[in-house]
């Protein structure tokens, strides 16, 4: 399916969340003290679907192309733990 973000943030979030389960490809997950999120990779754009973490209710959906968004999602890595 080719959507476009545009054409894609206009639609309801069940229909967004849709699309999500049958076109997103899945690619990391994070938590915070009160939202669990979800990064998805959907024709070439980025989506975080974030859900409340007592609850397990999805609470919104954001579209996104800027690559410093993904800095949340990318755990650091401790060097000396790497062998040469």
């Amino acid at each position: 399916m080719k959507i476009t973000r545009e054409n894609y943030d206009r639609q309801p979030m069940l229909i967004r969340q849709g699309a999500l389960a049958l076109w997103g490809v899945p690619l990391a997950k994070r938590e915070d003290l009160c939202r669990m999120r979800e990064l998805y990779s959907l024709e070439g754009f980025f989506v975080e679907a974030c859900y409340d973490k007592e609850t397990n209710k999805l609470t919104c959906i954001c579209s996104f192309t800027r690559s410093d968004r993904l800095l949340p999602y990318v755990e650091p890595v401790e060097v000396s733990s790497i062998e040469t």
